[in-house]
């Protein structure tokens, strides 16, 4: 069977034929040491975006790092595009030699901001484009859905379930480490990420396993019995308040072993209603420490309607909606050559089509704070001199490392620094806010 999964050795052909032949005219052309500069941003923001949550760097850096052709995909290469022994020769020995400046992981950044910025032989820079484009692009999309959502469930947990609901095994992965970066609490699916994050969490017994005894109660005795105390219970299989009384029956039985159950699941009907209705009745039971979560595919927005409602919920739960980011589902990431050097000069590059200009020399973005809070960003050249923090930092220098990457613990501590920083009204879910950016 054909393993249609990339790996970390597929990566230098994550490239369409045009970027191998490119390299191949540029070679002939004498055009092999011609460095030029390349910068990665995002042409506008989504229409219900106020800003956005840069993620995905530490992909790039480990790629850029390793990026070596095999002598497999040397044959392909050769054989696939006509290639010449000289051009084959060169992509022996390609290796990333160049510089890469970018935003921290964690950065909120707005449209037309370089946020990572390229620098190397024009060919190297071109072998990078598009596997730099695609993955900075979920990472970011999901990294600043996520935050909306968290934002939205104000002090409540939320977290992020039903990977099953993805776009495939690898949008699903990235969307827990986008989540671990933006705030959410902890997963309810993917042990494989889990074990890399170090964050085991349990989930809700699901409702075949409730399906598969004679009755719910039965059903509960059983799950709480082995997982009570690390599983939620989902209480709608057959009628959410049936569910409801057979959950506190089962939970006061466990009392009486001296073990407490740790929570219901909501996933259907009036989350409110049932959310008001469920506390209740777990209170009369003196039941108050079982928490409530609610599902039935949230997103910010019915987070938030149901937080202005003040409904006691304990733990909000995103999936389809989240995860596939189905409010702005594109971002335009795009990359583009900022400034070609000749003979020692840098000399300002642009891209003069309409709608789609693009800003010419090597710049920096400069973040202006007053009071402890940021009240703009200018886009200018890097040796301007203009006060605010200097956004996009060194990262690796002649191809090698030269900042240590930061945990997703570190990036999540920035971000959570950063954003404070920031006008609260710049997170309303429902409200558009511009945040002022100059050129």
């Amino acid at each position: 069977m054909p393993n249609n999964f990339i790996t970390r050795e597929d990566l230098p052909l994550f490239n369409n034929g045009s970027r191998f032949l490119t390299g191949a005219a540029l070679l002939k052309d004498g055009k092999r040491d011609l460095a030029g500069t390349f910068d990665l941003f995002v042409r506008e923001l989504p229409s219900v975006r106020n800003y956005l949550v840069f993620a995905g760097l530490e992909y790039i850096i480990e790629y850029l790092i390793n990026f070596k052709f095999t002598d497999k995909q040397l044959a392909y290469l050769k054989k696939a595009y006509g290639l010449d022994e000289q051009t084959v020769d060169y992509y022996k020995k390609f290796k990333f030699t160049g510089d890469v400046d970018a935003m921290p992981e964690g950065t909120l950044c707005f449209a037309a901001e370089p946020i990572i910025r390229i620098t190397a032989p024009i060919i190297e820079g071109i072998m990078t484009e598009l596997y730099t484009n695609n993955i900075i692009m979920l990472q970011t999309m999901h990294a600043s859905k996520i935050a909306r959502a968290v934002f939205a469930a104000k002090r409540k947990k939320f977290i992020i379930g039903a990977s099953s609901r993805s776009h495939g095994a690898e949008s699903a992965v990235k969307a827990v480490r986008a989540a671990e970066i933006t705030g959410a609490n902890f997963t309810l699916t993917l042990a494989a990420m889990q074990l890399k994050i170090n964050k085991p969490e349990g989930g809700a017994a699901p409702h075949y396993y409730i399906m598969s005894y004679p009755d719910e109660l039965c059903a509960f005795r059983s799950y709480a019995y082995y997982f009570g105390q690390k599983m939620f219970f989902l209480i709608d299989t057959y009628k959410s308040i049936t569910g409801l009384k057979n959950f506190i029956i089962v939970a006061k039985e466990m009392e009486q072993r001296g073990k407490k159950m740790r929570g219901i699941a909501l996933d259907s009907g009036d989350l409110y209603k049932l959310s008001v209705l469920a506390r209740k009745m777990l209170d009369r039971a003196d039941l108050n420490y079982v928490k409530i979560a609610a599902m039935s595919n949230l997103d910010e927005h019915k987070i938030k309607k149901l937080e202005d409602k003040k409904a006691p919920i304990d733990i909000y739960a995103g999936a389809t909606a989240i995860l596939n980011v189905t409010d702005a589902p594109k971002l335009e990431v795009v990359y583009k050559l900022s400034a070609l050097k000749d003979k020692n000069q840098w000399m300002p590059k642009m891209k003069l089509s309409s709608k789609k200009i693009s800003l010419p020399g090597r710049k920096q973005v400069f973040r202006i704070e007053k009071h402890g809070q940021y009240i703009g960003d200018v886009i200018g050249l890097e040796n301007e001199k203009i006060k605010g923090k200097k956004l996009l930092v060194p990262y690796i220098k002649n191809g090698k490392l030269v900042k240590k990457l930061p945990s997703l613990e570190g990036i999540r501590k920035y971000y959570e620094r950063e954003k404070k920083k920031f006008k609260r009204e710049l997170f309303a879910i429902d409200k558009k806010v511009k945040y002022p950016v100059e050129i």
